[in-house]
């Protein structure tokens, strides 16, 4: 009964770690609109962060309970992505710039966390987190300080497009890290009916 209890809790951790790591992931193919032609309404955004931001409080408190730093920095970094979407008047740009550095600079802890502990693909992933994360730090600087007047059109679109790519690929592979635990009923599934088959 114990057993069966964690293996539930791990995978209700694992879906709000996915739920988590799609808010983030959706803002940056958001931010791909030159690209992608696609275009949410901020309220839209708003519900996703808070959607989000509440996943990765689930993925906090069990993070904490297990002692799991590494799961702990990514948990942070979606919250603090969540928070700043909080409308706070004349002081909304600077919190909202001071925690997307805190969730960029999370995120990158994250992904070098996951390439030092883990193994084969995993580690793989790590890095690719850490990169895109990277990617998506660097990117924002240059977006604040290389917008001079004189900047070229393809300039600004590459400047634009480099953070939002370096956001999505850097969530959307954190949410592959989670996927392990929900997927494990249906492999287990698929290998019973295959052991069970009349015809193989």
């Amino acid at each position: 009964m114990g057993s069966m209890t964690t293996h539930r809790q791990e995978q209700w951790t694992a879906l709000a770690g996915v739920v988590a790591a799609l808010a983030p992931a959706l803002s940056g193919v958001v931010g791909l609109v030159l690209l992608t032609q696609w275009y949410l309404e901020p309220p839209v955004l708003i519900v996703g962060a808070v959607v989000g931001g509440l996943a990765a409080v689930v993925v906090a408190l069990a993070a904490r309970r297990r002692r799991d730093r590494v799961t702990l920095g990514f948990a942070l970094s979606v919250l603090c992505f969540a928070l700043g979407w909080l409308p706070l008047g004349g002081a909304s740009f600077a919190v909202s710039s001071i925690l997307t550095l805190a969730s960029q600079a999370l995120a990158v802890a994250f992904g070098v966390m996951v390439a030092r502990r883990g193994r084969g693909a995993s580690r793989v992933a790590g890095w690719v987190i850490a990169v895109a994360a990277a990617v998506w730090l660097v990117g924002g600087f240059s977006l604040w300080f290389g917008t001079s007047p004189d900047a070229s059109e393809g300039l600004l679109d590459v400047l634009v497009t480099l953070p939002a790519l370096g956001q999505t690929v850097a969530f959307l592979t954190a949410a592959l890290l989670f996927v392990g635990p929900l997927l494990r009923p249906v492999g287990a599934g698929a290998r019973y009916l295959w052991s069970t088959a009349e015809v193989r």
